[in-house]
């Protein structure tokens, strides 16, 4: 399990790496988690995927807790509807999937500006807000992704709900650029 709590402000969890091809050759495995990152992005990602992932994840928290699905670039959250869904199937004591967050606009993909090497949006440039005044228990609020990479889009979200929550994702991409600049200055 890796934690990242100094960049960004929050804690978020993240079940596996994931690695650039720019930083070296990747494993046979580091290409898998990979591929499953990308299909974890699309509402008609594999069951056995979302199993896999779910599973994963579930294991880094426990329950009771909520899963808030975070919105997609566009403010669709289908594909994290159905990965909060598998992993509050799997964590231990429990969880409920809320889906109360969205964007009041659309917005650049994080992971299009992260490849083009664009700084990443703000915490108020991702335009989270919630969707309605649905109340949720804030004492085990997991944010839940597919992938972070400077963890800005889970800031947020916390930011959007008052400072309350912390990030689930399955992958961490944010050690890559650490990486990445390492070799750089090296």
């Amino acid at each position: 399990m890796l934690i990242k709590t100094l960049i960004p402000k929050m804690e978020i969890r993240t079940a596996r790496p994931y690695v650039s091809e720019r930083t070296r050759p990747l494993t046979q495995a580091e290409m898998e988690t990979r591929a499953l990152s990308y299909m974890l992005k699309d509402a008609l990602c594999t069951q056995i995927g979302l199993d896999i992932a779910a599973r994963e994840m579930a294991a880094l928290i426990s329950g009771p807790c909520t899963l808030v699905p975070v919105p997609s670039h566009t403010g669709d959250t289908s594909a994290n509807i159905r990965l909060c869904q598998a992993i509050a199937a799997q964590v231990e004591g429990g969880g409920k999937v809320a889906d109360i967050l969205g964007r009041a606009h659309e917005v650049d993909s994080s992971c299009k500006r992260h490849k083009a090497g664009s700084q990443p949006l703000t915490i108020a440039e991702h335009s989270i807000c919630r969707k309605g005044k649905k109340m949720v228990a804030i004492n085990s609020l997991w944010f839940v992704d597919n992938t972070t990479t400077t963890g800005t889009t889970l800031e947020a979200c916390k930011a959007a709900l008052g400072g309350f929550g912390r990030g689930l994702a399955f992958t961490d991409a944010w050690q890559s650029v650490c990486l990445r600049e390492t070799r750089k200055v090296a």
